[in-house]
């Protein structure tokens, strides 16, 4: 089985007493949390990471990265080194005289049978290895007297053979593929291969799929002050934020979505930059209302489908209602208006 698909763990690991500790206070979730941190640092090839490497792995409805920073910190389960970074520390550690104890045992336990060993085995070789030598020397003096013609063709024999090797072991290889035609094979500390990087994608592309209708999206327009005009002009507000990247040269620091989102958040709260943005929208939304056309239904109040003025249904059949101090009049069966202006007799010449 290859590094980094399994983990040990250390049945007495709750005999230590950090352990204990961090289970009395934090109960499950804790002891949970301690252990989605030790898997994470698993998958580096040094077991040693700085913090905002456990933020991706993390979801507000699971865990928090605040907790999983509590747990790190305040627990003593993890060292914390100078230049930022963190390492578990060893659970039950061995005293150092107890240790160099039980080294020493096993050493000298294990080197009396292997040094009885080699003795049995080289004095049963020796009686052996005379008629293989004898044997050896024969196929030697033949081997010396090929011609050279003969000798090359063995050398591509042996060249090809090696090649295919390398090639099937290459092809069997399922759980690390080396990636080939030009790319990038990736290997970890000790040169073995391991699963090629997902590429970065452009900030642009990042910042173009804040504009999805997700639940994502519904939250953070209802922390902003101006929810609705948000959402509805939301594709024009990203567009804002993109030339707001750009002004202030941040498109360096969005690597992933999550890096979008967050300066999208901060972007679009109480501040300047929230300020300016809803500025913009509202002006953007006077406009459309000027240039779009009347609603010709607007005097009148659809109730359960059906069309009424003040509390009064309409017929289906009738024209709109033409202002708002108009009213049906089923005799005539159309609109009376006292502000309509009375039509003028024509005068005849």
């Amino acid at each position: 089985m290859k590094r980094n698909f399994y983990l040990q763990h250390s049945l007495m690991a709750m005999n230590d007493p950090r352990m204990r500790n961090l289970t009395e206070e934090e109960g499950l979730k804790g002891l949970g949390a301690y252990w989605i941190i030790i898997e994470k640092l698993a998958l580096l090839p040094e077991p040693r990471a700085q913090l905002e490497y456990l933020r991706p792995f993390c979801s507000s409805k699971k865990i928090s990265f605040a907790y999983l920073t509590k747990i790190i910190l305040e627990y003593q389960l993890f060292k914390l080194e100078e230049d930022g970074y963190f390492s578990a520390e060893e659970l039950n550690p061995v005293k150092k005289r107890e240790k160099k104890a039980a080294e020493n045992d096993g050493k000298s336990t294990d080197s009396k049978p292997k040094n009885d060993e080699k003795q049995q085995k080289t004095s049963g070789n020796d009686a052996e290895n005379q008629p293989e030598n004898a044997a050896k020397s024969l196929e030697n003096n033949k081997s010396a007297k090929q011609t050279p013609d003969s000798f090359k063709e063995n050398i591509k024999d042996i060249i090809t053979s090696s090649a295919k090797e390398k090639e099937t072991a290459a092809d069997h290889d399922v759980n690390f593929p080396i990636v080939r035609h030009g790319s990038l094979t990736v290997c970890d500390g000790s040169g073995r291969p391991q699963p090629a990087l997902q590429p970065v994608c452009p900030w642009q592309e990042l910042v173009d799929e804040l504009a999805e209708r997700t639940p994502w999206l519904e939250a953070v327009c209802m922390q902003s002050d101006y929810g609705t005009l948000l959402m509805r002009h939301i594709k024009e507000a990203v567009e804002c934020f993109k030339q707001h990247i750009k002004i202030y040269d941040k498109w360096h620091d969005l690597l992933t979505q999550s890096d979008a989102r967050r300066y999208f958040v901060n972007y679009t709260k109480t501040g300047q930059t929230s300020q300016a943005l809803r500025t913009t929208l509202l002006a953007l939304d006077a406009k459309q209302q000027s240039a779009a056309p009347p609603d010709p239904h607007r005097y009148e109040q659809l109730v359960n489908g059906r069309r009424t003025y003040l509390g009064c249904p309409i017929p289906d059949d009738a024209p709109p209602r033409p202002d708002a101090t108009a009213f049906w009049n089923e005799t005539t069966h159309s609109w009376c208006s006292p502000n309509a202006t009375p039509k003028r007799p024509k005068r005849h010449t």
